[in-house]
């Protein structure tokens, strides 16, 4: 689990360090205090603090010392989910790894679902690295070290989680060895977690191996995977389209035979028209997902 210390804190709510010292103790703000006494946060913590106390989102004395920094927050607290889509997209294919943090977990502990931040800043940017690779504006190396950015600060989304009450229910995440790299299924990883179930994200697996030996062990109540569309995505290409036909069709099988439910998500659900109907449920965006489940 990651913490943010004290003095980080500070400097994102925008009060000193006496102050969060005071409101960590009247409640005002939650914390883990370790055996030595050093108080520690979490990014549920801050959310919780935003959620608790609207107008905080007000507070102009903020300690951001770079004015794009401070931009940047205005548009968190805006809910200009276009120009942070924009801003993401140039930021991931600039490998500034601290901008790309900002803008995900800035949006995560100012109170946006994780579903929007999904569906309208982080979706909207991969489509934006997509278009400039279709144009041969950049290439694919770019695209990809982009993808891999936005993939591990999206899985920080999954710490801590389920949150509340588990729901009881655990998910097992999917991904093809085609499909490359693993962003969707780990944003639908996140948004499963937020929901409460529990979840084993298997990656970009080799082969089934003894899948449903391992669904009985974890006792996993949902299979889902993920198909993308983009040019990184070798598994619905026509080499490969038919090895992902019957991959599909080997995990539907396995699933209904232990009686599994079975999701399929991605634009790349809508290439393959003859094994719709093996699938229980489809979603193409995360919002369609949250319903779903």
């Amino acid at each position: 689990m990651r913490y943010l210390n004290s003095k980080q804190v500070a400097d994102i709510i925008g009060v000193n360090i006496s102050t969060l010292k005071r409101w960590t103790e009247n409640g005002t703000l939650e914390c883990v205090k370790t055996a030595g006494g050093h108080r520690k946060f979490t990014m549920n913590h801050i959310r919780d603090y935003y959620k608790n106390n609207p107008e905080a989102n007000n507070n102009n004395d903020l300690k951001i010392q770079d004015l794009n920094q401070k931009q940047l927050f205005g548009q968190i607290q805006k809910r200009d989910f276009k120009g942070l889509a924009e801003k993401l997209a140039e930021s991931s294919l600039d490998t500034d790894e601290v901008i790309v943090s900002n803008i995900i977990n800035g949006l995560y502990m100012n109170g946006v679902p994780v579903v929007d931040i999904l569906d309208y800043v982080v979706d909207v940017a991969g489509h934006i690295v997509e278009n400039l690779l279709k144009d041969k504006k950049i290439v694919h190396t770019e695209a990809y070290l982009s993808r891999q950015i936005l993939t591990r600060v999206v899985n920080g989304l999954c710490t801590e989680k389920p949150n509340g009450s588990y729901n009881g229910k655990n998910a097992m995440c999917i991904n093809f060895e085609d499909n490359l790299p693993d962003i969707g299924v780990v944003m639908s990883e996140v948004v499963l977690r937020h929901s409460g179930y529990n979840v084993f994200n298997t990656g970009s697996h080799a082969e089934l191996g003894k899948l449903t030996s391992i669904i009985k062990k974890k006792k996993v109540d949902m299979v889902l995977f993920y198909l993308c569309n983009l040019q990184c995505c070798n598994a619905v290409v026509v080499d490969n389209i038919n090895k992902t036909k019957e991959s599909i069709k080997k995990i539907v099988g396995i699933a209904k035979d232990v009686k599994v439910e079975v999701i399929l998500g991605g634009e790349g659900y809508l290439l393959l028209e003859d094994i719709h109907d093996l699938i229980d449920n489809s979603f193409l965006t995360y919002n369609n997902l949250l319903k779903i489940i």
